[in-house]
């Protein structure tokens, strides 16, 4: 079962609620707990997104990948709101050489640059490697990021999509650990609770992805067996009883237990809804039956 976490002040309960509360991943780095995502596939949309993200008062921090396609687009959805660089938390990916097709670049640090030019900054605050690829390569990439740090172009390092084996491979070639966060699939319809418990062991943050396993962005977390948190019947119960909607729950059990999150949302409602996590707490026994939900396959 997923232990639950109340975050005093930042979650709710206190007098003065932060609007974009955020979580220590690295000395002098701090990650917004709710980042817009731009992964979803939703080009034409996402120079608007960011601007209006950004342009609220807990809209701060923007997730996306050299491979998406779209940060030339968000860097003019920045430049529209024309806000200073230290206004917003950016993240984004490379991928390994195993999967440089996507990228079209002939070295990691070629990739590095590529991702600060699109974007339009000299640096981001986080830099992941995408997914695993061979024990070779993730060392290849790692050492990259390593430097890209070194050499401010980045505040922090980290990891997506990496199973605890990788890691463990990764950490004897690393100079720089643990990484500052590992970007997972986690939602109430799906979660590794082992895995969990092994970056919690290691100090290593989770940030979760596709957190409404479909819900409005699109993704799809059915191969794990779970289904879009808004159809779960537990979520659309606790929603009526909490006066919130499915998604505040199904965001809300993520970040109540101290994970942060990357949500694609291109609506402005449900952007303010995705932003409003903290002015209430699901209780404990709420908590323990959203995370019986998911039962994992034999």
């Amino acid at each position: 079962m997923v232990k639950t976490l109340v975050l005093a002040a930042a979650l709710g309960g206190a007098a003065a609620v932060d609007p974009a509360p955020t979580i220590a991943i690295a000395p002098n780095v701090n990650l917004p707990y709710v980042a817009l995502g731009t992964g979803s596939g939703q080009h034409g949309s996402v120079a608007n997104a960011t601007a209006l993200w950004l342009g609220s008062s807990a809209g701060k921090a923007i997730d996306t990948s050299i491979i998406y396609g779209d940060q030339p687009a968000i860097a003019a959805g920045i430049a529209a709101l024309g806000i200073d660089r230290s206004a917003y938390f950016l993240e984004t990916k490379i991928v390994t050489e195993d999967f440089r097709h996507y990228a079209n670049h002939t070295s990691i640090a070629a990739e590095i640059d590529e991702n600060l030019r699109e974007l339009g900054v000299a640096y981001v605050d986080l830099l992941l490697i995408h997914f695993p690829g061979t024990a070779s390569a993730n060392r290849e990439a790692w050492m990259a990021l390593e430097a890209a740090l070194a050499a401010g172009q980045t505040k922090a390092i980290g990891v997506s999509n990496f199973g605890k084996l990788n890691l463990e491979a990764l950490k004897l070639a690393a100079t720089v650990w643990p990484p500052a966060v590992n970007q997972l699939e986690l939602s109430v319809s799906y979660h590794d609770d082992d895995l969990l418990a092994y970056h919690a062991a290691e100090g290593i943050v989770v940030q979760a992805y596709s957190p409404l396993c479909g819900g409005f962005n699109g993704s799809s977390c059915t191969a794990h067996g779970g289904k879009n948190v808004l159809t779960v019947p537990e979520v659309k119960s606790l929603a009526t009883k909490y006066g919130v909607s499915g998604a505040q729950i199904g965001l809300k059990w993520i970040v109540q237990q101290g994970h942060p999150l990357a949500t694609s949302i291109w609506n402005k409602a449900y952007m303010d809804e995705d932003l409003t996590l903290w002015n209430f707490n699901i209780s404990d026994a709420d908590m323990a039956t959203l995370s019986a939900v998911y039962q994992p396959k034999a």
